[in-house]
């Protein structure tokens, strides 16, 4: 440390116009990358750029004009011709649509499919009318359409006529508080509560079972306590507690009791049997509530009725139907509609195809009647099976010592999972060996031969002492590493520079100033941010627009 004493005292001594110092500043202004992007920051950032007629461009056009199908070969559609009718070519393209088309291919037989002649009494047709008529919903309603139209006789005076009455006049809610309805209004019982005695003792029983009542006296006398009486906050607090509280602004009523069997309470009783709602109703809760009511004539029904026949067009106005009228049955009039309607009457156009359709005149030798048989024959799933059928009727015989019966036990052995653990399962639970591990020589063998195998029990010791060790500090390699250390690091080899105090008007500060403002991104964008940012811009005559233009044309095959 003695032989850097001199060095660390003149670290930081130099002159300002030393060779050193001059030469590091030139180095730093040529390595400086904000000299070298001056110009561009200063002058040429932000100036519009052309791409017209540069690299690019010429060779995007050069390759479209390349690749244009347009400019390297003519469009068929551009060419003039005409093509004769009676031509070879369009004879034959005739001939050969006539001979493709599926249309034509077809229509032979479609004019045959339809003409055919079938025996009525073939099985099959009368199993589908049979099946038509179990499906038919109209015969199947047949009985019932006819039973409807008979009609019914139900006379007003018929036993379930009166019934349905009576029910409902017993069931109804309008009948039933009739009475009730026109003693609304008059007076019952007493004008006041306090001119009810029955009223009066039953407050007064109330007042005698009130808990409040029966800890009256607990709570007037909890508080008090030995105090001379005429102290100047005893008489005070009571004065403004007189004030204040509400004790003797009520006063209770009076009690009294009375004899249950007093006219009065009677009298009380009696009224208050009147007017209670729950005994008016006890009859309907009790007995007629849930039963059924028709309501047949009730109001509303009357009323729905009333409104019907009022807004009933039929009785409002006569039908033209009613009205009796005759017509001459020779009038022009009368033989067109006669005419009009035999022509286009459907049954009658029909009726000769169908006396004609059910008469058959094809032989049963006929090759088609042969082949559908045939046909019939083969698709037959009964007479497919009808071999295996008869084979499963007769049975089969298979003894226990067949030989497909004993290699199928065997198998069945071989493969089955108990038989295979059988010899397992039975010696489970009982001790074969050594009862530990340590009495058994061969699994001790075993066990020191696995450490002496085991990589890891063979690098134990090393990895105990494998950072353990001993050098001395003057050796000769130590000190070599040491000087290495010092020469490779960086740590002695920069030093901070000064620190020193600069006016704010000094012209090295200024010039600084300048050149950050030059070189600064926000001022270089003021103008942006501030006023151009969010300006509507349209993408016309731009680069973008200019190139798809072009490429739309290079590509449409328009001329």
């Amino acid at each position: 440390l003695n032989y850097k004493v001199e060095g660390e005292k003149l670290k930081h001594k130099y002159t300002i116009d030393a060779m050193s110092l001059e030469h590091t500043r030139n180095v730093n202004q040529i390595q400086s990358d904000n000299v070298y992007k001056d110009e561009y920051n200063s002058f040429l950032k932000g100036i519009g750029w052309i791409p017209i007629g540069s690299l690019e461009v010429e060779k995007v056009k050069k390759a479209g004009d390349a690749l244009n199908e347009r400019k390297y070969r003519q469009h068929p559609d551009t060419v003039k011709f005409t093509s004769v009718p009676d031509s070879m070519g369009m004879m034959l393209a005739q001939h050969n649509t006539k001979q493709l088309s599926d249309l034509n291919y077809k229509v032979e037989g479609e004019k045959l499919k339809h003409k055919y002649t079938i025996d009525p009494e073939l099985p099959q047709f009368i199993q589908a009318k049979v099946n038509a008529l179990n499906m038919s919903d109209a015969h199947y309603k047949a009985d019932w359409k006819k039973t409807i139209r008979k009609g019914y006789d139900l006379r007003p005076d018929a036993i379930p006529i009166v019934a349905a009455k009576s029910s409902r006049n017993i069931a109804s809610d309008c009948k039933y508080k009739e009475a009730y309805e026109k003693a609304k209004g008059k007076q019952v019982g007493f004008l006041s509560l306090q001119d009810d005695p029955k009223l009066v003792h039953y407050m007064n029983v109330a007042k005698i079972q009130s808990d409040r009542e029966y800890k009256k006296g607990y709570e007037a006398s909890k508080t008090k306590y030995h105090t001379p009486l005429d102290m100047v906050s005893v008489t005070a607090a009571k004065k403004s507690q007189e004030v204040a509280t509400n004790a003797n602004y009520r006063q209770s009523y009076h009690h009294y009791t009375l004899l249950p069997d007093a006219l009065n309470v009677e009298h009380s009783r009696n009224a208050m049997q009147i007017q209670s709602d729950n005994l008016y109703k006890s009859d309907f809760t009790n007995w007629m509530k849930g039963i059924g009511w028709v309501p047949i004539e009730s109001l509303e029904v009357e009323k729905a009725k009333k409104a019907g026949e009022i807004l009933s067009e039929k009785k409002y106005r006569q039908h033209p139907e009613k009205l009796k009228f005759t017509y001459a049955m020779d009038t022009m009039e009368q033989a067109l509609n006669k005419s009009n309607k035999l022509n286009m009457d459907k049954r009658l156009y029909t009726e000769k195809w169908n006396k004609d359709k059910t008469t058959i005149h094809v032989m049963p030798d006929t090759p088609d009647i042969l082949l559908s048989r045939v046909n019939q024959i083969t698709m037959s799933d009964k007479l497919y099976k009808a071999g295996w059928e008869e084979e499963k009727k007769k049975g089969y015989d298979l003894r226990p010592d067949a030989i497909a019966i004993k290699a199928a036990r065997a198998s069945r052995d071989i493969a089955s999972d108990y038989k295979y653990k059988k010899a397992y399962e039975q010696a489970k639970g009982k001790h074969i060996g050594f009862r530990s591990l340590e009495d058994d020589p061969k699994l001790v063998h075993f066990m020191q031969v696995a450490k002496m195998q085991s990589d890891r029990e063979y690098k134990k010791g090393y990895e105990k002492s494998k950072t353990s060790f001993h050098t001395p500090v003057d050796m000769l390699s130590v000190v070599a590493a040491k000087k290495s250390q010092e020469v490779a690091t960086n740590a002695n080899y920069r030093n901070v520079i000064h620190t020193y105090n600069m006016l704010p008007d000094a012209m090295s500060f200024e010039l600084a100033k300048n050149m950050m403002q030059i070189q600064s991104d926000n001022q270089y964008k003021a103008d942006y941010a501030d006023f151009m940012k969010g300006i509507g811009w349209l993408p016309l005559g731009s680069l973008e627009a200019e190139k798809n233009k072009k490429a739309m044309e290079i590509i449409s095959e328009k001329p």
